[in-house]
């Protein structure tokens, strides 16, 4: 008779400790085997880049190694997840698949519907585990702090496994699979590496060491390298959980204790943004069409001009716009930029090109080596301006350049045509043009003004007003807003401080 098993079916959570789904997956009193499917349709979707598979690869290759150790192994299957599940199923009699709610794209959501109906079918237990705050189906909006404290705060991380119940002929079927060759691009020594070991080594660096600048540092793409947590990437493979970044960052609070101002203050603003983290994905889970419509049904009309040059130059650093260029190259380069860098290319995209969104949302999604749906769909449309009740914010890229890097230190790592150019002269680049580099592709000011004028005119319209409470009261903040705004700026960054450094991308 046919062995029969357990799958932990391993998505993006590629890790051993505190995964509910491998714990509940190890409860079942089977033996349990971890299942990674390479799929065709996600892999080959317009919003998966060759950086995306490198850190997917290479999250499990490092959980591999780590099950070895545990005396057991990983299947890697090929082909859409059902398809797996069914030649699994035929070979092991798979009685339960266990594996974490996934808030993905379209695809995914499809594709776990498809498994859904196929575990149906079958007879077999199908249960998704939640591994942050976000609840499955949607959530009224004044219990999302609830779910936060109850799962998150109140909720103690997971220990890793010391023991993975797996039989000798299990363990060496699985062994048997492995990724088809690939090679990668030689830019793959600029991307952050990403596996369970590297993102604990990172959070413990943060918050021993880097974390301290945390708080005015990450604004600056000069300083957002080394001051930012750089968990970004983690969070968004699964090679960490939010619960456990959470808790190791209070346990370095009360170490702390009152007596470093700095220290204190980086940490608490660094703890908000996990909130924040979860509250923008569960945007994308109440309302999974996210992807394809904005959340305000009065901005889906807006007269995008959508020109695919302008497109491409912004794609590929050409605007004439130092800050954006630079911005642009880097992504395509490391995968990373920081938040603020991020807000201004998309700003500049919608608000000073006329591009969609929906048009620039594949490219970016692509050079973000930390793409996480959640995240990345809602900000897009918040920096759009197209949410209907946050401020448009249309940021200058001259402002930003002079404000957060002026000395063009960035701008000339990443744009070698004004390397040997003064700064003083690339902060005036509009006035005294450079041989060699594009003058602007299209003017700031009257763009702007046009989007702008635009953008308020929908919002003042009588079918946003009256469509906005509704739509706020499903993706809105309950959080009570501050009284007072402080902003940090470091112009000057703290010489303690390390700066952005090209051979040290990943500090």
């Amino acid at each position: 008779m046919t062995t029969p098993i357990t799958m932990w079916w391993i998505k993006r959570d590629a890790r051993l400790a505190d995964s509910s789904a491998l714990c509940a997956a190890l409860a079942s009193g089977l033996p349990v085997l971890p299942v990674f499917c390479v799929e065709p349709s996600i892999t080959t979707a317009n919003d998966f880049s060759v950086m995306h598979w490198h850190a997917q690869r290479q999250a499990i290759w490092h959980l591999r190694q780590r099950l070895k150790k545990l005396n057991a192994d990983l299947f890697i299957g090929h082909g859409e997840a059902a398809e797996v599940f069914e030649q699994l199923h035929s070979k092991w009699n798979v009685k339960a698949i266990f594996a974490h709610e996934e808030i993905g794209n379209g695809l995914t959501f499809d594709r776990d519907r498809a498994v859904t109906a196929w575990c149906q079918q079958h007879g077999i237990s199908y249960q998704e585990v939640p591994q942050c705050s976000v609840r499955r189906g949607g959530v009224n909006r004044d219990r999302f702090g609830r779910m936060w404290q109850q799962r998150i705060v109140e909720t103690q991380p997971l220990p890793e496994p010391t023991e993975f119940p797996q039989s000798t002929e299990l363990r060496q079927f699985a062994a048997k699979s492995n990724f088809a060759p690939m090679t990668f691009p030689s830019t793959k020594e600029l991307w952050q590496p990403v596996s369970e070991p590297d993102a604990q080594r990172t959070l413990t660096d943060f918050l021993t060491r880097r974390g301290r600048w945390y708080r005015g540092g990450i604004s600056s793409p000069n300083t957002a390298f080394t001051a930012g947590s750089r968990l970004s990437v983690h969070l968004a493979w699964g090679t960490i959980s939010v619960r456990s970044v959470w808790h190791q960052t209070q346990a370095r609070l009360k170490e702390l204790g009152s007596e470093d101002d700095r220290w204190r203050k980086s940490l608490e603003a660094f703890t908000s943004r996990l909130h924040w983290r979860d509250h923008f994905t569960q945007r994308l889970e109440s309302e999974p069409a996210m992807e394809f419509h904005g959340i305000h049904p009065a901005y889906a009309n807006m007269p995008y001009e959508n020109h695919p040059k302008l497109l491409a130059a912004w794609a590929e650093g050409r605007t004439g716009y130092p800050m954006v260029d630079a911005v642009m190259r880097c992504l395509a380069a490391t995968g990373f930029a920081n938040f603020r860098m991020r807000a201004m290319v998309v700003s500049f995209a919608c608000h000073v090109l006329h591009l969609d969104w929906r048009f620039i949302h594949p490219h970016l999604a692509c050079v973000f080596r930390d793409y996480d749906p959640g995240i990345h769909l809602s900000q897009l449309q918040m920096q759009a301006g197209v949410v209907g009740w946050n401020p448009v914010r249309v940021y200058n890229p001259m402002k930003q350049l002079e404000d957060w890097d002026s000395e063009a230190r960035f701008v000339k790592a990443w744009l070698p045509e004004l390397r040997d150019v003064a700064a003083e002269r690339i902060l005036n680049i509009d006035d005294d043009p450079v041989t060699g580099y594009p003058a602007p592709i299209v003017p700031f000011g009257p763009r702007t003004q046009a989007m702008k004028e635009l953008l308020y005119g929908l919002r003042n319209s009588s079918e946003a007003k009256a469509l906005t409470p509704a739509v706020y009261a499903r993706h809105g903040s309950r959080r009570p807003p501050s009284t007072r705004t402080t902003r940090v700026k470091i112009k000057k960054p703290d010489p303690q401080l390390r700066l952005f450094d090209l051979s040290e991308p990943e500090a």
